[in-house]
């Protein structure tokens, strides 16, 4: 059996459009080799002789090691995504996606409708296209009309297909979805073969890429050789003229020794994580020849971005990629490469000017992602293969640099814990006197429920103390979420009360971490005790979200509401005069309440005030 799917040799042709001399290209099993081709003119010759089967075309194409014939295209083993679509307007979009292929009835020859809509709409869903199976085509978008098109061709499943610039007429959101298809067809054993006009594109997608330039292939290399020194592939292609980077190899190469030797000196004294870091990002930025650098750091566990170090040339410049966007480059493991002339570029970015490149490197501790590189220039730029490699280093200094902090945590953590302990046996003792004052106001109350009040707040400090103890990565930090979530557990033990949370992973440090649990304890205490009279079930909605640069945590439960002539300032809640305090005193909040269909309590806390500085 032939290693290739899909094989073409000396194919030669020409007409009033062009010419092909002697092109030769292998597309392999479950590949996708990328063709570049500058001249759409030179792209339509190319198309039109895989398709013609004409007396004047020369050499042969073969399909797993077999002579084609247009009978063997007519199969639908290989199938052509044309650069425009072949779509019929009068048609519904189920029709058009079942063209070849129409469901008939087993005992009379008629369409069987319910099963062509049936599968048309499964097909959409399948491949995430947002378009109903009943609206008539001439109806659509250029970009729908393109999409159904699309659709067309991936419900087919072929062995191979044979893409004319797919992307074109499409947003930077349908293109990303392009991708995944791709990538997801690839995997599934489909083979394509890709004509673009877009160099960049190859680097995406490619594992072969090809150059047809002036009739002949010009070069051909590796889709990793590509990523490790785009440089090459831009030799081969006509008419680039990107910013280089620097002709003194040594010069770079003694640089970036010299920046990690600077990262160790900080690492062996004094200086914490993010001043090594930033140390990284500026010398970055000099050996790459960039204008600025950032570098995030990553949860494993959460694909959370628990903290972001900048360092650029020129305060202007500004660059925030999307959260979603870094984790997702930073799971490819592998650099990544964008510029302006990606179709996808812009649609990267929270915030960004006077930006036209980005490169961008995760860094991984035993192949688990803990933060990505990103160095960004205001022109276009192409890195060499020398500075792949020195973003390789920068990335494993990074790597260790976090990963010696881990240790020097897991070693310190024994010494730290009795100051831990301490601090956590000082906020309970002065917990206990703020409740013997509350009793000296109110003798009425009861020993038992004054009791049970002391025990859950010294629980909700314990907790914190555990999940630190417990952290496999030696860190002081600790996610609000899991401070929500034991809380929760221990408190809603035995209750017919139903409570649902919707949490973002939010890393703040441990400083701040019991103060956050002595809010959670008494708003969702408060409302267990009082919410619910005379009822057995009810509801409690906690909500945590991070929005700009606040982070708001929201407490409601479906109860009898507050009081008529509800005011904090006068009310002789111990609980909530604490949440009070917290709120307003530690972290320079605010605490509103609503009185909707039940009680509504929202708390607004400044980000600066509690996250990671």
């Amino acid at each position: 059996m032939s290693e290739f799917i899909y094989q073409i040799k000396n194919l030669t042709y020409h007409n009033s459009d062009g010419y092909i001399d002697n092109i030769n290209l292998n597309l392999g099993f479950k590949q996708v080799h990328v063709l570049i081709v500058k001249n759409s003119s030179e792209q339509s010759v190319f198309i039109h002789s895989l398709k013609a089967f004409e007396e004047d075309i020369q050499g042969k194409i073969l399909f797993k090691g077999k002579r084609m014939d247009g009978s063997l295209l007519n199969k639908s083993d290989i199938v052509f995504l044309h650069q425009k679509p072949v779509l019929v307007n009068n048609l519904s979009v189920a029709e058009n996606l079942s063209l070849t292929n129409i469901p008939k009835r087993k005992i009379f020859p008629l369409i069987n409708w319910k099963k062509l809509k049936k599968t048309a709409q499964e097909t959409l869903d399948r491949l995430n296209f947002e378009l109903n199976h009943n609206t008539k085509v001439g109806n659509l978008s250029r970009e729908n009309k393109k999409i159904v098109y699309i659709a067309q061709v991936f419900m087919k499943n072929p062995q191979v297909i044979i893409m004319h610039e797919p992307t074109e007429g499409l947003s930077a959101h349908n293109v990303s979805k392009l991708y995944r298809i791709i990538q997801d067809y690839k995997e599934n054993g489909g083979s394509v073969i890709y004509i673009t006009k877009q160099w960049e594109e190859a680097l995406k997608l490619g594992d072969q890429i090809s150059v047809l330039s002036k009739g002949s292939i010009s070069g051909e290399l590796s889709a990793d050789m590509a990523k490790k020194d785009p440089q090459t592939l831009l030799n081969i292609l006509e008419d680039y003229k990107y910013k280089g980077s620097r002709e003194d190899k040594d010069e770079g190469t003694q640089s970036v020794l010299d920046a990690v030797f600077k990262a160790a000196e900080f690492l062996t004294s004094e200086y914490e994580l993010k001043d090594v870091l930033r140390l990284l990002a500026k010398e970055v930025t000099k050996v790459m020849n960039a204008d600025g650098c950032v570098i995030d750091l990553i949860d494993e566990s959460t694909s959370t971005i628990i903290d972001t170090l900048e360092f650029k040339t020129r305060k202007e410049f500004q660059t925030q990629l999307k959260k979603e966007a870094i984790i997702k480059i930073a799971q490819q493991g592998d650099i990544y490469y964008s510029n302006q002339q990606d179709r996808v570029f812009n649609s990267l970015f929270e915030k960004m000017n006077d930006i036209k490149t980005i490169i961008c490197i995760p860094v991984l501790i035993r192949s688990q992602i803990t933060g990505i590189i990103q160095i960004y220039y205001e022109d276009f730029y192409v890195y060499s293969k020398e500075e792949s490699k020195y973003l390789s280093a920068f990335a494993r200094h990074a790597a260790i640099a976090i990963e010696s902090t881990r240790l020097m945590g897991r070693s310190a953590l024994l010494q730290e814990s009795h100051h831990r302990i301490k601090n956590n046996l000082q906020s309970i003792v002065g917990l206990i006197s703020l409740q013997k004052r509350f009793i000296d106001k109110n003798p009425q109350k009861s020993i038992d429920d004054i009791l049970d009040n002391i025990t859950s707040r010294v629980k909700s400090i314990a907790a914190v103390h555990d999940l630190l103890s417990r952290d496999k990565l030696g860190r002081s930090i600790i996610n609000v979420k899991k401070i929500i979530e034991v809380i929760v557990d221990f408190i809603n033990i035995d209750t017919k009360i139903a409570i649902y949370l919707d949490l973002d992973n939010i890393f703040i440090p441990y400083s701040k971490a019991s103060s956050i649990a002595l809010i959670i304890n008494e708003l969702v205490l408060n409302c267990l005790k009082h919410a619910f009279l005379g009822r057995d079930t009810g509801t409690i909605h906690i909500q945590c979200k991070r929005f700009n640069e606040d982070v708001f945590l929201l407490v409601k439960d479906n109860g009898v509401g507050l009081a008529e002539k509800f005011d904090l300032s006068k009310l002789d809640s111990l609980g909530l005069s604490i949440v009070h305090a917290i709120v307003t005193n530690e972290f320079h909040g605010k605490m509103d309440f609503n009185n909707e269909d039940g009680t509504e309590v929202k708390i607004t806390l400044p980000d600066q005030k509690i996250l990671l500085k």
